[in-house]
């Protein structure tokens, strides 16, 4: 089963002491399975840039580089205009995004937020951080 890590799962990820929890359902997972959205790829690309931190730029492209990245493509824009247009939701375009490309990709979100992205009708989301 594909998994799509969020932004702020990824982030734990780059902490000096990952959740324990992550690491033992990563491990679980095999890699050809463990995904992210190049909306996540963004955020962390922008956040690492802003703090001018050379090594965090590289933690996050190494990162990167150990997961599958989908993209936004039209399936997930069909999704998201779905998503836009019929849900009432206060999260921002980016989540919706990956909210869009998690669903029509077929992925189990990975996120904290299981409340906010309960929403989406047939989106299936854990949390590997508990």
């Amino acid at each position: 089963m594909p998994y799509l890590l969020d932004t702020p799962t990824l982030t734990e990820a780059l902490r000096a002491a990952p959740s324990r929890a992550l690491i033992r359902n990563l491990s679980q997972v095999p890699s050809r399975d463990r995904w992210t959205s190049v909306v996540s790829v963004s955020q962390l690309l922008v956040a690492a840039r802003r703090t001018q931190q050379a090594r965090l730029m590289q933690d996050v492209i190494h990162l990167v580089a150990s997961v599958r990245v989908a993209p936004y493509d039209v399936n997930a824009a069909q999704t998201f205009a779905k998503f836009k247009a019929t849900l009432v939701t206060e999260l921002d375009a980016d989540d919706l995004m990956i909210a869009a490309i998690a669903s029509s990709g077929g992925f189990t979100l990975v996120t904290r937020r299981l409340r906010e992205f309960s929403i989406f009708p047939h989106l299936r989301c854990e949390d590997w951080l508990t």
